[in-house]
């Protein structure tokens, strides 16, 4: 039977820290690029829409 000895030296938890950083900021910037996107995306139906409606024709009452 095998037997696996894991030792948690200073370089393996530099190692750990920096690939935790690296996941966070790349989280980060995946979340600001999709936002950015989304608020690219909102405005345009609703700029169309009054277009639409300012040149329906208006009936005489």
């Amino acid at each position: 039977m095998m037997e696996y000895r894991f030792n948690l030296t200073r370089r393996l938890l530099w190692v750990g820290l920096l690939s935790c950083l690296v996941l966070l900021v790349l989280l980060f910037s995946l979340g600001f690029q999709l936002g950015m996107l989304m608020a690219d995306e909102a405005p345009a139906p609703a700029a169309r829409e009054p277009a639409v409606r300012a040149s329906a024709p208006k009936t005489a009452s």
